[in-house]
């Protein structure tokens, strides 16, 4: 017997259960925002999500679009990511979104809770900075559990120190930061203090690219 799932993802009647799944059932289906259903129940609470079906095999999620509070001084204190996803993060002051980004310039933030819901595997995006695609070692981001991650260049942004990639993940009270030999991303959510760095030499330095027109990242699971 074959199944046809053509219409997967194209209304809250037909939801995917995320975009891997849409992936898996409609190969052609291009990069957009499509109907998805993580927990597979009533159609009832069914939701619009982007999902990305090029970069890396495709089948991503977006979970979070962000941008700075102040690029412009990218070392300063007051410079975070904004808005912030809900996770536990106890000294952080940006704004909380648990609105789903339809874009990766639609800036916020899908409910935390619902991440590890569509899979573990995350990929980073960002335009000051390399995208990177991770699975879980003994951390997890999803989880928000520390310790080491496996993770591989997707695609090199910088020209500055080819084929560094994240090793680890950290939960720090202003939010997560990835590390290589030191802070490669760190997701600092807080005006206060600190800093959100975007290193592709993960040396916990300024070595973000500069000068970039809507610096942005995003933040996608699978």
């Amino acid at each position: 017997m074959v199944v046809f799932f053509i219409n997967a993802g194209l209304s809250k009647d037909s939801p995917a259960l995320n975009c891997n799944d849409l992936k898996t059932k409609v190969p052609s289906a291009t990069s957009g925002v499509y109907w998805i259903d993580p927990d597979a129940g009533s159609h009832s609470n069914a939701f619009q999500a982007y999902c990305d079906q090029q970069t890396d095999g495709g089948g991503w999620t977006l979970v979070w679009s962000y941008t700075f509070t102040t690029y412009s001084s990218f070392t300063s204190g007051a410079n975070a990511v904004t808005p912030r996803p809900t996770w536990t993060a106890s000294n952080a002051n940006t704004r909380v979104s648990t609105a789903v980004p339809l874009s990766e310039t639609h800036y916020e933030a899908m409910n935390f809770a619902l991440w590890r819901t569509i899979g573990k595997e995350f990929l980073i995006k960002s335009n000051i900075n390399n995208w990177i695609a991770c699975t879980e070692g003994s951390g997890s981001l999803v989880m928000q559990k520390a310790g080491s991650l496996n993770c591989k260049l997707v695609k090199q942004v910088s020209k500055q120190c080819t084929g560094v990639v994240s090793k680890s993940i950290t939960i720090h009270s202003h939010g997560p930061y990835l590390s290589s030999a030191s802070n490669y991303y760190y997701f600092d959510g807080s005006t206060s203090g600190n800093w959100p760095t975007h290193d592709p030499c993960g040396r916990n330095q300024a070595n973000q690219v500069k000068g970039v027109v809507n610096p942005h990242g995003n933040i996608f699971v699978r």
